[in-house]
Parts: structure tokens; sequence; C-alpha cells
């Protein structure tokens, strides 16, 4: 099994980086690799904590990335989303348990199935778009910057031309 060393999201085999924060994944060693079972926030994070710990499960909670805390306002910890971490080892008990008190939605599991195969798809679309650009030769290249040139300076012109004659309308209005 391969996980994310950043968020700490477990992949199976197919995948070579993250989906979500696009870091290389890392191959699970170690049996006590801390890795995410769910994302809460609020009392979900300690209803989780509480039932995971309950079972015997060791959990420890890592700060999200992009969640924002409220702390210094209210003196607490309430709103800032984590991920909820167990060790490789008691991922799948975790895991059920979870799934268990409503923590983790086990259809979510399968839109981001669906998700990696849709930006896998994406990619083999612009790879093979990059395949078909062709550069530009040199000689064209510079035509195309001088007639580009000379067509900013008409539309110059012709604002400038344009301002001066509805300007000197206004004037013989009045």
């Amino acid at each position: 099994m391969l996980y994310c060393p950043k968020c700490r999201k477990i992949y199976g085999t197919g995948n070579a980086v993250c989906l979500d924060c696009r870091k290389n994944l890392k191959e699970i060693t170690d049996k006590n690799t801390p890795v995410a079972v769910c994302h809460a926030s609020g009392v979900n994070k300690d209803r989780v904590r509480a039932a995971l710990e309950g079972q015997g499960i060791p959990t420890s909670t890592v700060a999200a990335p992009k969640s924002f805390s409220c702390e210094p306002l209210t003196g607490g910890d309430t709103t800032t989303d984590v991920i909820v971490t167990v060790p490789y080892q008691a991922y799948t008990r975790a895991y059920d348990i979870c799934v268990g008190i409503g923590a983790v939605d086990p259809e979510d599991e399968a839109d981001s199935s669906e998700l990696a195969e849709d930006i896998a798809q994406k990619q083999d679309r612009l790879d093979r778009d990059a395949e078909e650009f062709e550069e530009m030769s040199p000689a064209k290249r510079t035509t195309v910057r001088i007639v580009s040139a000379i067509l900013l300076i008409v539309i110059f012109a012709g604002v400038i031309w344009g301002t001066d004659y509805i300007t000197e309308l206004l004037k013989n209005l009045f």
C-alpha cells in the first residue's frame, strides 16, 4: 500500500501522486505508520476520537491543510478541520468504526476512484494535445510579432483619432 506523507491518505498501487496535495506517494513499510482514517471538525472530531480510543485504537489529529481556527477568538479549538490518524495496522478496524458512527461515507470512496479516473483521462488528453502542438518557425514567429505590433499601433491610433473626433463634435455643439 502507498500513502501520502503530507495528508496521510492511503492509496492503492495504481497511483503515483496524491490526488489532494499532488505529493509523491511512499510505500508503507512500518505497521505503526500513521495514516488518515477521516476528516473531522468540532464535536465530530471528539466523537471520532472517543469511538476509536474506546475500541483500543490509538489516535492522533493533524491540522488539515487550508483549515482555519477560531481558537484566538473562542479560547477553544472547535471548528478547525483535522485529519484523524491511526496506525496502519489498525486502519481497517478504525475505518469500519468510522463508517459505523457515520463519520465516513463509504460512497465517498467510490467517488474518489472516479475522480482518479477522471484526472487520468484529462492528463491523457493534455498529453495528446501537447503531442499535436507544433512549434513555429523563427521566420513565422517574427512575422506574427511584426503584424501584432502594427495592429496594436493602428488600434491606439484609432482610439486617439476617435476620441479627438468626438471631442471636436461635442465642442461644436456648445
